[in-house]
């Protein structure tokens, strides 16, 4: 499998085998095969790169290579329809994992809160016995809980759901744009 990006704008990937592009577990018909892992996050991240290049939609159209000995048009056709079927199949799956995410993180937030107020009030108090040694650790112990609570929290809300948000957006955009099947 290897990557042309032959300007900012165009998405092409050739597969050495069709073999290298559809999963060999799925035993349903071409139109709706699997695409293998390998296959999938190599035609993201050259669809992710062009997109990011253009900051364009869905104009600019991914170019899918096999050799010849490989391909008829029947499976040209196959391959195409199988490209855009487990896209779209892949961000239902990811808007999905977005939701539980949101409802893992909204649970993570409260659970911070709880955890936290007790913290807080501990630290004031703690502060109060400056120069105490067993104090002072304790209120940097207290200190250091609440940054840790804190974060996984945002993590969750925050980065770990704009990471999800494109890359559904990213498998969206693969199940629509123009998809050319040629020989390599």
């Amino acid at each position: 499998m290897q990557s042309d990006q032959q300007n900012s704008n165009y998405a092409s990937v050739t597969f050495r085998t069709i073999a290298h592009f559809y999963d060999p577990d799925d035993p349903t018909s071409e139109e709706s095969r699997e695409l293998s892992d390998r296959a999938e996050n190599e035609i993201f991240h050259q669809v992710l790169v062009a997109l990011k290049g253009a900051r364009a939609g869905i104009d600019n159209p991914l170019e899918i290579r096999l050799p010849a000995s490989d391909l008829t048009p029947s499976r040209q056709t196959a391959i195409v329809s199988a490209i855009r079927s487990h896209f779209r199949h892949r961000a239902v799956e990811v808007q999905r994992d977005t939701k539980i995410m949101q409802m893992v993180g909204l649970r993570e937030f409260r659970l911070t809160v709880a955890v936290c107020i007790p913290s807080f009030i501990g630290i004031a108090i703690c502060s109060q016995f400056k120069g105490n040694p067993l104090s002072e650790v304790v209120e940097n112990v207290l200190v250091i809980f609440c940054w840790v609570t804190i974060w996984q929290p945002f993590q969750s809300l925050v980065f770990d759901r704009w990471t999800l948000s494109k890359t559904a957006e990213v498998y969206r955009k693969v199940a629509e744009m123009e998809i050319r099947v040629r020989a390599s």
